[in-house]
């Protein structure tokens, strides 16, 4: 995991020698910032009538006892969930953009230029990556409900709900990371799957520091930017094994 890792700084050192490349990863962090904006408003909306509505299912003498707890255990799966939904929707959003980067990024790599900006295959790009996008929105509900139902076994659950939600955040951030390069290749959403399981320990790795840089404020703005650019030069690297057979849409 640590080259996946290392595929982030090397990511963020390759934008800093070529600056114009920052422009694709300032517009989708501007996306981010206002998807944050209206998740966190949402959390904090959602936090007290959830709690209210859960400790009214118990009996009187246990509400007041028992309404830490059931605040602790909504803070988390609500705070999993919109964790989730943010690289989800984030994901659907920034694509295209993170495609446009990724190509500049391999252009710069190999010294072939790549073909001049079209809004036709920027709509098309966003129209793949929005019927992707919306399959993994379903897995990422998916997955906050188990979340959320493990939050409710004290201890053990709350803490395996946060390792099984960092994992699967970091499992959809690497898709989302390396979907910008294997886009371009006009892979199967199968296909691409079996990209990420063939190299999991480096994509995985980068998913997860994408992930971490999630909690940084401001950082953040730019996780899925850099992410981008470490998974194309990580592909680049990894070109060499790639299974040819792999399938095209």
């Amino acid at each position: 995991m640590s080259d996946g890792i290392g595929d982030l700084g090397r990511g963020f050192r390759f934008l800093n020698q070529h600056p114009r490349l920052w422009g694709w990863v300032i517009a989708p962090a501007i996306v981010t910032l206002l998807i944050m904006i209206g998740l966190i408003a949402g959390v904090a909306y959602l936090v007290d009538p959830a709690v209210d509505w859960l400790t009214g299912w118990l009996p009187g003498f246990l509400q007041g006892i028992a309404s830490a707890l059931v605040w602790l255990i909504v803070i988390v799966g609500l705070g999993a969930g919109a964790l989730f939904l943010l690289v989800a929707v984030v994901g659907i959003v920034a694509g295209p953009f993170n495609e446009m980067l990724s190509e500049a990024v391999e252009a710069k790599l190999t010294g072939k230029p790549g073909p001049k900006f079209s809004l036709a295959g920027f709509v098309r790009s966003f129209a793949i990556s929005l019927g992707h996008g919306i399959r993994r929105l379903v897995v990422a509900v998916l997955s906050f409900l188990l979340v959320f139902a493990l939050g409710f076994i004290p201890v053990i659950g709350t803490i395996g709900g946060l390792v099984l939600g960092c994992y699967l955040t970091a499992r959809s951030a690497a898709y989302d990371s390396y979907d910008a390069v294997l886009s371009r290749r006009e892979l199967s959403y199968d296909a691409k799957l079996a990209f990420l399981a063939r190299h999991r320990s480096r994509t995985l790795g980068l998913g997860a520091g994408v992930t971490a840089m999630l909690f940084v404020p401001g950082v953040n703005l730019v996780a899925f930017g850099l992410g981008a650019a470490g998974a194309t030069i990580a592909s680049h690297q990894l070109q060499r094994v790639e299974d040819p057979s792999m399938r095209r849409v």
